[in-house]
């Protein structure tokens, strides 16, 4: 009966977060990452290598955001409700084995996007003889191609970890435990071998997946330095510098003034990287904690019910972390917040825009101009 009870929990617990609070995330940052590519665009007093970047950061956060609606929105609709028609379900393990490839590709380049934005602002700022060598538009764009092609070739491997196959005998039924599989880098800890969605069409792990080699090395060593060392230590390397020459400049511009749009950027870039970090960590700590569980699962058995849960977690603030960056630059960019202004009354209103419209872009030149 407890273990009933626990999985009406969890299911109440993964609709709620993974339909409800995902897919309202999903949808909005969606719209808000186009939105920041726009107006992004049209700024055009930001440096052009950093709002260039901050533009392929923010595809690549509606990338991974229109996966998490297949891997983490629709695949809990799938498994634990019946709000889908039956053809679906059926199919679904065709969409299912390529949405968490494709979430961790994303997530992958999301990572090395950022280390790439911050390592450009830091050569901007604190190396700055260096800049017109370095930190130019045909380097960038050849950096932005060269992160895509790694996160593609890193994730590779993932697109064969399961596969999709058709059986004879409906065990669906007599599979009500719940699966550590909402995440595209989790091995499922206490699944079946064959994960059911209907009576013939299954997804079934493949022999690389099956490998403790394989999980050793790619999911947890490989992914710890290539997900978590390295991209962590250029980002605490980097803005610890971005963070001194700030104040230094602020010391500064108060007696001889200064380039106020470029500490206002730096500002900005610093507060996107802090948020990362912040939302990143709870999936570390969740994949130290499934590491310790898989070599020792007696000793740390009561981590099992938790890791359900603190999955869900991460996965939820990754999903902020990709949907957040419109609102940070909302409330910390004066010159954004006027263009996307600017640009949602050109819409609206072409030639007569509304008095609401133009009492928001008086305040906000009156802010500027302060």
């Amino acid at each position: 009966m407890q273990d009933v009870d626990s999985d009406a929990t969890l299911s109440q617990y993964r609709i709620v977060v993974e339909v409800y609070v995902v897919g309202t995330l999903c949808a909005l940052g969606i719209a808000g990452n186009l939105l920041s590519i726009i107006v992004l665009g049209r700024d055009r007093t930001i440096r052009r290598t950093t709002g260039f970047l901050l533009q392929m950061l923010a595809v690549a956060d509606a990338v991974y955001l229109v996966a998490c609606i297949f891997y983490q929105t629709l695949n809990c609709i799938v498994k634990w409700t019946d709000w889908l028609p039956s053809v679906v379900r059926r199919r679904w393990p065709y969409v299912e084995v390529y949405a968490w490839p494709m979430a961790s590709l994303a997530q992958t380049a999301t990572v090395w996007l950022v280390v790439v934005l911050t390592v450009d602002r830091y050569i901007a700022i604190c190396r700055p003889l260096h800049a017109a060598h370095y930190s130019t538009m045909s380097r960038v764009r050849k950096a932005v191609a060269a992160v895509w092609i790694f996160a593609a070739v890193y994730n590779l491997p993932r697109f064969f970890e399961r596969v999709v196959g058709v059986v004879g005998v409906d065990v669906s039924a007599n599979s009500t435990s719940p699966t550590v599989t909402s995440s595209p880098d989790l091995v499922p800890i206490t699944s079946p071998e064959t994960i059911v969605d209907s009576p013939r069409v299954v997804m079934q792990k493949s022999a690389m997946l099956n490998s403790r080699v394989y999980i050793l090395v790619y999911k947890m060593c490989l992914f710890f330095v290539v997900r978590f060392l390295i991209p962590f230590a250029a980002l605490a390397f980097c803005n610890q510098r971005l963070i001194r020459a700030m104040r230094a400049s602020s010391r500064i511009r108060r007696h001889s003034g200064g380039n106020i749009v470029d500490s206002q950027d730096t500002r900005i870039l610093v507060v996107v990287v802090l948020v990362f970090v912040i939302c990143e960590l709870p999936d570390l700590i969740m994949r130290a904690c499934y590491m310790i569980y898989y070599h020792a699962p007696a000793l740390c058995a009561h981590l099992k019910t938790p890791l359900y849960y603190l999955n869900v977690a991460s996965n939820l603030m990754l999903t902020v972390n990709s949907s957040i960056n419109f609102v940070i630059y909302c409330f910390m960019g004066r010159r954004f917040r006027l263009i996307l202004l600017r640009t949602i009354r050109c819409r609206i209103d072409k030639h007569r825009p509304t008095p609401s419209f133009q009492f928001l872009l008086s305040v906000e030149g009156k802010r500027r101009q302060t």
